[in-house]
């Protein structure tokens, strides 16, 4: 037996968990207060059979390696030899025990990731189509320096063979998310990012934490990013805020633009507090970084329908951070890129006067449009209920009432009703949103629950997400194998621990139901995965669609509305 199995063998989980919490027998189980955040009701399950315990509402816990580490703030090797000795375990030398990397797995990850930087800084200096390219987008090599642009080979392996002579692992390669690995009983990794302009992306002290690739290709894609992972996450990461932190501290402001390009271009007119969300849309969790450092956003998105709507999100949530939301008017061309190049003393002018109220803006550009009153009142009014202040709030209702022709007291009217149903909503939302899981992730667990239907597991659609892909293709062939059951040597070792937690999940919320509910709540829940699953494709798609016709791309455009069709039909099938 090797040492991982013969410590989990000896100290049972609900042994060790309770050496730091109350347990208490709930069924099958045991529950207590997590430790882990501030409990008011027993939240932490602790599952003997599954050798797991995990808090679903702050998502913490795992085997007992994993709730060692979170409570005791070690890493996996300290674990090891904590557990160990606590269980009069022999260890092997720990040369033999653990071959390769002996660092802290996020450290490695960043070297791998740093290793991949400087390859392609590489890269870029022996293609002369890259660098013609930077050229044409009037980006200097000092720039390209400074943000240590790179290209990704025109290779299937260029990168990862690469990494591999560097003494990168596969497994190292692929948690950087620089590789990809099409199908889990094919040995090939393939690079995941080629014929590309590399953007890294780096946390606010000057740490990679991913990529960012423009293609100079084909390809359906324009640009791809770093899936999520131990370093990389898109709902948190900005670029350019390690290059943007001492000015945004500096003035108290920080422009908030939608590209890598965007950031370059104020970058050329030497202004450096300017910000883009990275392979998303802004979140939350962005506004809240912003709020450590800034109390202003200027927004500067493209001047077209999907910068609108960019910039009406951004407002809400900066809004709820109490932050001071205004508007850049770009003087000159459809993005900040292409004002640089055509009036860069007047970008330059408009962001030294501070920009304008965005509720000013808006309804500067309402003025302008055919919309009707009543649709009018209706983007206005969440927008003017998301301000915090009362002081404020009080101004924008003046200004607005006067604007759409209508007293103060019958907006407050309207206001109020607005509000109502807005809090209505955001209920039901919490409701929905009560469960730490999606429905992808619930329908794969219900499978490990209900293995006798593992036979829908073929009618579902691949997921989107890269991290439910492994289960997902793993739960396929155990249906190929038409397996009753589903022991925990039947999964990948790497997703045992998640698969685990999934299934006690389900067994908490959904493990009472008979064969035939079961089935039924299985397809159901399947058809809507494959809907949403279908849905997300189709909202990717029009975004591609549209920026191929801007850029006057016929054949993509072309190759693009040919897999529309294809998703449509798929849709209507699932309908």
């Amino acid at each position: 037996m090797d040492p991982v199995s013969e410590i989990k063998a000896r100290l049972p989980i609900e042994e060790l968990v309770g050496q730091y919490c109350q347990i208490q027998k709930k069924g099958r189980n045991f529950v207590c207060l997590c430790p882990f955040h501030n409990d008011t009701r027993p939240s932490l399950t602790v599952s003997p059979d599954k050798g797991i315990a995990y808090c679903f509402p702050c998502q913490k816990g795992g085997d007992i390696f994993s709730f060692y580490q979170e409570i005791e703030g070690v890493d996996f090797r300290q674990a090891i030899k904590d557990l160990a000795e606590k269980t009069g375990v022999e260890l092997p030398r720990e040369k033999a025990f653990t071959p390769g990397p002996t660092k802290d797995e996020k450290i490695r990850l960043r070297e791998c990731l740093e290793e991949a930087a400087l390859f392609y800084k590489v890269s870029l200096n022996e293609n002369e189509k890259a660098i013609k390219y930077l050229t044409d987008r009037s980006i200097s090599p000092e720039i390209s320096k400074s943000f240590a642009i790179g290209y990704a080979p025109d290779s299937f392996d260029a990168t990862y063979t690469h990494l591999l002579k560097k003494g990168f692992s596969r497994s190292e390669i692929m948690k950087a998310g620089l590789g990809i690995q099409k199908e889990l009983q094919e040995e090939r990794i393939y690079d995941r990012f080629r014929n590309r302009l590399m953007f890294p992306i780096l946390d606010v002290h000057a740490n990679i934490i991913g990529f960012g690739g423009r293609t100079l290709g084909e390809d359906d894609a324009k640009y791809i990013n770093s899936p999520d992972g131990p370093l990389y996450n898109k709902s948190t990461a900005l670029y350019g805020i390690s290059h943007a932190k001492e000015a945004i501290r500096k003035t108290k402001t920080v422009i908030m633009v939608e590209g890598y390009f965007d950031v370059l271009a104020f970058h050329r007119i030497g202004i450096k507090n300017v910000v883009a969300a990275s392979g998303t849309a802004l979140t939350e969790q962005h506004a809240l970084i912003l709020k450590r450092t800034a109390d202003r956003v200027l927004l500067c998105f493209d001047q077209d329908a999907a910068g609108e709507d960019a910039a009406e999100r951004a407002f809400l949530l900066c809004k709820a951070q109490d932050l001071d939301v205004r508007s850049l008017i770009i003087p000159a061309g459809k993005d900040p890129d292409e004002c640089v190049n055509n009036a860069p003393d007047a970008l330059k002018g408009v962001c030294e006067e501070g920009g304008i109220p965005y509720l000013d803006a808006l309804f500067a550009k309402l003025k302008e449009s055919k919309m009707e009153k009543r649709a009018i009142l209706q983007k206005i009014m969440p927008l003017v209920n998301s301000i915090p202040s009362a002081v404020e709030k009080e101004e924008a209702v003046k200004n607005a009432s006067e604007f759409i022709g209508t007293t103060i007291t019958a907006l407050e009217d309207d206001l109020k009703k607005e509000s109502q149903i807005a809090k209505k909503r955001e209920e039901e939302k919490s409701r929905e949103a009560a469960s730490p899981f999606q429905s992808t992730q619930i329908l794969l667990g219900l499978f490990l629950t209900y293995p006798a239907h593992l036979s829908i597991t073929k009618e579902m659609l691949e997921p989107e997400e890269e991290n439910l892909l492994e289960l997902y293709h793993a739960l396929k062939d155990l249906a190929e194998k038409n397996a009753e059951d589903i022991k925990p040597d039947d999964l990948p070792e790497s997703i045992r621990e998640k698969a685990s937690i999934l299934q006690l999940y389900c067994e908490e919320h959904f493990g009472t139901w008979s064969e035939e509910k079961s089935k039924v709540e299985l397809k159901s829940l399947c058809r809507k995965v494959n809907q949403d699953t279908l849905r997300t494709k189709q909202m990717k798609l029009i975004e591609e669609i549209k920026s191929a016709r801007d850029e006057g791309k016929k054949l993509d455009e072309e190759k693009l509305l040919t897999q529309y069709q294809k998703v449509l039909k798929l849709t209507a099938m699932t309908g």
